[in-house]
């Protein structure tokens, strides 16, 4: 059964709340961040185009909430200043959803074809962008004496099941084990971190896929729940491992995939 999200109990979860979300111009990160605000909190929506980001935070329920900042989540400079005018505009920061990510289905291909620059690229978006966000998204925590992250990965890096995708999959392989070992280095500072982990989502990222019916067919019709699954459902899950409903989830990678990986 789908959320409600007018029941009482959604009404201002995150009230007083100051969340960071990167990559929210779109996808996964723009449904997060319309659903932190329609829960009650400020956020701080970091993406890389302007007019689009200003679009996503003029068209959310509560407006005066949002803020845009655009910022490059893999140029150190560009992130922390993003994030440190949000920490300044908000009187610091609680919770950090690391999402900013690019696929380049197109270009990628098995390790012998491999284009090194392909490979780099991938990895400094995806995995080195993480990194940065969370390196100076986790200092304004320590400031605030707590908090929560998550991070965002794949199907593709926690079951390796992406073929002729291996820059991509490393990425969000690496970004795995990178949150496993923040949780365990900030706990007990009162930060817990944790990972989303979806399958096949219906996004723009995803577009070359929806739009060949035999692809779709070939990633859908082995699940157990035949069917892509939605951002918002995405948002369902980094919503509720941010909140203090899951305040004994530390390191964890929650699956949200239709049953891929139990398959």
């Amino acid at each position: 059964m789908a959320n409600d999200m007018n029941a009482p109990w959604f009404s201002g979860r995150f009230a007083g709340k100051r969340v960071v979300v990167t990559g929210a111009s779109k996808g996964i990160g723009e449904a997060t961040a319309r659903r932190f605000i329609r829960e009650g909190a400020k956020v701080a929506m970091i993406a890389r185009t302007q007019a689009r980001l200003d679009a996503v935070a003029a068209s959310c329920d509560h407006p005066e909430n949002a803020l845009a900042l655009v910022a490059d989540c893999a140029d150190e400079a560009s992130i922390k200043a993003a994030i440190d005018t949000a920490a300044e505009t908000f009187g610091g920061l609680d919770i950090i959803i690391s999402n900013a990510a690019i696929e380049l289905l197109s270009e990628e291909r098995r390790v012998d074809q491999a284009d090194l620059e392909v490979w780099h690229h991938l990895i400094r978006n995806n995995l080195d962008g993480q990194f940065l966000t969370c390196k100076h998204g986790i200092r304004h925590l320590l400031a605030a004496g707590g908090g929560a992250v998550v991070c965002l990965g794949s199907n593709c890096g926690y079951l390796g099941m992406a073929h002729d995708e291996p820059a991509y999959s490393a990425s969000k392989g690496g970004i795995f084990a990178m949150m496993r070992v923040m949780a365990t280095d900030y706990i007990r500072e009162g930060i817990r971190v944790n990972m989303v982990v979806p399958g096949l989502i219906d996004t723009e990222m995803n577009a070359p896929l929806q739009d060949d019916p035999e692809e779709m067919r070939y990633w859908t019709q082995g699940l157990p729940l035949p069917r892509a699954g939605t951002a918002d459902e995405i948002a369902s899950a980094i919503l509720w491992l941010a909140s203090d409903e899951a305040s004994y989830c530390v390191g964890t990678a929650l699956v949200v995939d239709g049953g891929q990986a139990s398959i």
